[in-house]
Parts: structure tokens; sequence; C-alpha cells
């Protein structure tokens, strides 16, 4: 039981710093003092993408967990890892939206 809250906060730890650093802000644990204004914009606005895109997938699974529309091969298959499937659906919108705002905010935009 020590060992699961030691992991816990450990992870918490990690994850609070990791998100500090990918925003860029100090206040948060973030050591990068490169980034300007933009940037940081740019990484908040593709992290709230990316959470939304993850909120939107739940809210699809759940429609169709509670309608049964669930057809074809993966029908009936268990997927052992659910949250390992969340979990690189958020890192690859975040860097999908990353790339979408960094486009839209840069100067030479076309």
């Amino acid at each position: 039981m020590v060992i699961e809250w030691a992991v816990s906060i450990l992870v918490g730890i990690f994850i609070f710093l990791f998100i500090g650093r990918l925003t860029g802000g100090e206040e948060f644990g973030g050591v990068n003092k490169s980034d300007d204004e933009r940037s940081q914009y740019i990484k908040q606005k593709a992290i709230v993408g990316s959470w939304s895109f993850l909120l939107i997938v739940f809210f699809i699974n759940i429609v169709f967990s509670v309608f049964d529309l669930r057809s074809g091969f993966l029908k009936n298959d268990p997927f052992n890892h659910p949250e390992l499937f969340y979990l690189l659906i958020l890192i690859g919108s975040y860097f999908v939206y990353y790339l979408i705002y960094s486009r839209r905010v840069s100067g030479n935009a076309k």
C-alpha cells in the first residue's frame, strides 16, 4: 500500500513537471525560458485541442456503447490496454494540433 502511494505521488509530480515543460510556464514547473509568448500560446492551444479531441473520442465511444452501434471485425475483440490507446491518441493529437497552430500563428502563413 505504501508503494502504491509512493508511485502515485511520484507519477503525479512527474506529470506536473512534464506539463509545465510542455507549456513553458515557469509558475507550473517549466524551465524553458527561451519560449516567447507566441510559443507558449501555441503549446497551450495544442494541449487544449488535444484534450478536447480526446473528450470527443470518449463521447463517441460512450454513444457507440449505449446504442450498441459497434460492428465490424473489432466488435467482440477485447482490448487489454485501452489506457495506452487513449494515451497514444492524446499524444498524437497534441503534435497534430501543435503543427496546425504553429502554422496558423506564424508570420508567413498563406
